[in-house]
Protein backbone atom coordinates (compact mmCIF):
# COMPACT_ATOMS: atom_id res chain seq x y z
CA UNK A 1 0.00 0.00 0.00
CA UNK A 2 2.88 2.36 0.70
CA UNK A 3 4.19 1.91 -2.85
CA UNK A 4 0.73 2.73 -4.18
CA UNK A 5 0.65 5.98 -2.22
CA UNK A 6 4.12 6.93 -3.40
CA UNK A 7 3.32 6.15 -7.04
CA UNK A 8 0.03 8.02 -6.86
CA UNK A 9 1.72 11.04 -5.30
CA UNK A 10 4.51 11.00 -7.87
CA UNK A 11 2.19 10.78 -10.85
CA UNK A 12 -0.18 13.39 -9.42
CA UNK A 13 2.76 15.73 -8.80
CA UNK A 14 4.02 15.18 -12.35
CA UNK A 15 0.58 15.93 -13.75
CA UNK A 16 0.21 19.10 -11.67
CA UNK A 17 3.72 20.23 -12.62
CA UNK A 18 2.95 19.72 -16.31
CA UNK A 19 -0.31 21.65 -16.13
CA UNK A 20 1.34 24.42 -14.08
CA UNK A 21 4.11 24.75 -16.61
CA UNK A 22 1.58 25.09 -19.40
CA UNK A 23 -0.48 27.67 -17.53
CA UNK A 24 2.42 29.83 -16.36
CA UNK A 25 4.48 29.72 -19.55
CA UNK A 26 4.39 33.04 -21.37
CA UNK A 27 2.05 32.53 -24.32
CA UNK A 28 -1.11 34.01 -25.72
CA UNK A 29 -4.47 32.52 -24.84
CA UNK A 30 -4.83 31.06 -28.32
CA UNK A 31 -1.38 29.41 -28.18
CA UNK A 32 -2.08 28.14 -24.68
CA UNK A 33 -5.35 26.54 -25.78
CA UNK A 34 -3.60 24.89 -28.72
CA UNK A 35 -0.88 23.49 -26.44
CA UNK A 36 -3.46 22.29 -23.92
CA UNK A 37 -5.45 20.54 -26.66
CA UNK A 38 -2.26 19.08 -28.10
CA UNK A 39 -1.06 17.85 -24.70
CA UNK A 40 -4.52 16.72 -23.57
CA UNK A 41 -4.04 13.34 -25.25
CA UNK A 42 -0.75 12.85 -23.43
CA UNK A 43 -2.31 13.91 -20.14
CA UNK A 44 -5.27 11.56 -20.64
CA UNK A 45 -2.88 8.78 -21.61
CA UNK A 46 -0.87 9.37 -18.43
CA UNK A 47 -4.03 9.38 -16.31
CA UNK A 48 -5.24 6.15 -17.94
CA UNK A 49 -1.85 4.53 -17.47
CA UNK A 50 -1.70 5.65 -13.85
CA UNK A 51 -5.20 4.25 -13.22
CA UNK A 52 -4.25 0.90 -14.77
CA UNK A 53 -1.04 0.72 -12.72
CA UNK A 54 -2.93 1.47 -9.53
CA UNK A 55 -5.47 -1.26 -10.34
CA UNK A 56 -2.63 -3.72 -11.04
CA UNK A 57 -0.92 -2.81 -7.77
CA UNK A 58 -4.20 -3.28 -5.90
CA UNK A 59 -4.74 -6.70 -7.49
CA UNK A 60 -1.14 -7.72 -6.72
CA UNK A 61 -1.51 -6.59 -3.11
CA UNK A 62 -4.73 -8.59 -2.73
CA UNK A 63 -3.11 -11.66 -4.29
CA UNK A 64 -0.03 -11.32 -2.07
CA UNK A 65 -2.25 -10.96 0.98
CA UNK A 66 -4.17 -14.14 0.13
CA UNK A 67 -0.96 -16.06 -0.51
CA UNK A 68 0.48 -14.81 2.79
CA UNK A 69 -2.62 -15.89 4.72
CA UNK A 70 -2.54 -19.34 3.13
CA UNK A 71 1.20 -19.67 3.77
CA UNK A 72 0.79 -18.65 7.41
CA UNK A 73 -2.03 -21.18 7.87
CA UNK A 74 0.17 -23.91 6.38
CA UNK A 75 3.14 -22.83 8.50
CA UNK A 76 1.10 -22.80 11.72
CA UNK A 77 -0.35 -26.20 10.88
CA UNK A 78 3.13 -27.61 10.23
CA UNK A 79 4.46 -26.17 13.51
CA UNK A 80 1.55 -27.71 15.44
CA UNK A 81 2.27 -31.10 13.88
CA UNK A 82 5.98 -30.79 14.70
CA UNK A 83 5.22 -29.88 18.32
CA UNK A 84 2.81 -32.81 18.64
CA UNK A 85 5.42 -35.19 17.16
CA UNK A 86 8.08 -33.81 19.51
CA UNK A 87 5.79 -34.38 22.51
CA UNK A 88 5.13 -37.94 21.38
CA UNK A 89 8.85 -38.58 20.84
CA UNK A 90 9.93 -37.32 24.26
CA UNK A 91 7.17 -39.10 26.22
CA UNK A 92 9.05 -42.43 26.57
CA UNK A 93 12.20 -40.54 27.47
CA UNK A 94 10.38 -38.62 30.20
CA UNK A 95 9.56 -41.90 31.93
CA UNK A 96 13.12 -43.13 31.52
CA UNK A 97 14.52 -39.87 32.89
CA UNK A 98 12.14 -40.13 35.87
CA UNK A 99 13.36 -43.65 36.62
CA UNK A 100 17.00 -42.57 36.35
CA UNK A 101 16.32 -39.62 38.69
CA UNK A 102 14.87 -42.02 41.28
CA UNK A 103 17.95 -44.23 40.94
CA UNK A 104 20.22 -41.20 41.42
CA UNK A 105 18.22 -40.06 44.48
CA UNK A 106 18.47 -43.55 45.93
CA UNK A 107 22.22 -43.68 45.29
CA UNK A 108 22.63 -40.25 46.93
CA UNK A 109 20.68 -41.40 49.97
CA UNK A 110 22.90 -44.48 50.26
CA UNK A 111 25.99 -42.29 49.87
CA UNK A 112 24.77 -39.96 52.63
CA UNK A 113 24.17 -42.90 54.92
CA UNK A 114 27.66 -44.24 54.21
CA UNK A 115 29.19 -40.79 54.79
CA UNK A 116 27.36 -40.38 58.10
CA UNK A 117 28.40 -43.86 59.23
CA UNK A 118 31.97 -43.25 58.13
CA UNK A 119 32.08 -39.90 59.95
CA UNK A 120 30.66 -41.44 63.12
CA UNK A 121 33.20 -44.27 62.98
CA UNK A 122 36.03 -41.81 62.39
CA UNK A 123 34.93 -39.75 65.41
CA UNK A 124 34.76 -42.88 67.60
CA UNK A 125 38.31 -43.84 66.62
CA UNK A 126 39.56 -40.37 67.37
CA UNK A 127 37.88 -40.37 70.81
CA UNK A 128 39.30 -43.77 71.76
Amino acid sequence: MKAKSILTGFLTGALIAGVSTLLYAPASGKDLRKRINKNMEEIMSLITEMTEQIKEMKDEAITASKISKESMKDFISDVKILIQNWKENIEPHKKEIGLKMKEIESALSELEAIMVTSSVNSLKKINE
